[in-house]
C-alpha cells in the first residue's frame, strides 16, 4: 500500500493556494482526498488495470491500495503512478479554480470582474489547464505503453 502523503507531497509544493492555510487539517485532508479520488478516475489506465482504492488503517492513516492484478503481494504504487496521480490532482484543483472564477464572473458585472483583474487570470488559467491536460494525456500514454516491447503489431 502507498501512503496518500506520498502523492500529497508531490502537489503541496506546486499548489500555492493560501486559502488552504486558513482551513483546519481535517478540511484540507477531505479536499485532497476528493482530488485524489478524482485523479484515480481520470487515470483510466491504472484504474482499469488495478482498481486502486483509498483505505484507512487502524490509526486513521490513509493509503492507496491496488485491488486487482497484484503480483507478489505488491499492492503499492510505483513512482510513475504516484507522479501521474499527483498530476491528476493538480488538474482537479486547477479545474476548481477555473470554475470558481467563472462563477464569480457570472455573479459580477463585466466592469467589476475586469477591474478585479480576474478576467486575465481566468484566461490564463484556462490556457494553463489546457497545457496541463495535454501533459496528463502524455503521461498516461507513456504509462500505457511502458511494458510494450515493440512486438505484436
Amino acid at each position: 500500500m502507498t501512503p496518500v502523503e506520498n502523492v500529497y507531497a508531490r502537489i503541496s509544493t506546486i499548489i500555492e493556494d493560501h486559502t488552504y492555510c486558513k482551513l483546519p487539517d481535517e478540511d484540507i485532508e477531505f479536499i485532497f482526498k476528493n482530488f485524489l479520488e478524482t485523479a484515480i478516475v481520470y487515470f483510466k489506465e491504472l484504474n482499469n488495470k488495478h482498481k486502486p482504492i483509498i483505505v484507512e488503517n487502524d490509526y486513521g492513516e490513509l493509503f492507496i491500495q491496488k485491488t486487482k492484478n497484484i503480483q507478489d503481494g505488491d499492492d503499492g504504487l510505483d513512482l510513475e503512478e504516484e507522479v501521474i496521480l499527483a498530476h491528476g490532482m493538480i488538474l482537479s484543483w486547477h479545474k476548481s479554480k477555473i470554475l470558481r472564477d467563472k462563477f464569480l464572473k457570472q455573479n459580477l458585472n463585466t466592469d467589476d470582474f475586469n477591474r478585479l483583474s480576474n478576467a486575465t487570470m481566468l484566461a490564463n488559467n484556462i490556457t494553463l489547464f489546457d497545457v496541463l491536460s495535454k501533459e496528463f494525456v502524455k503521461l498516461r500514454r507513456k504509462y500505457r505503453n511502458r511494458d510494450w516491447d515493440g512486438g505484436d503489431l
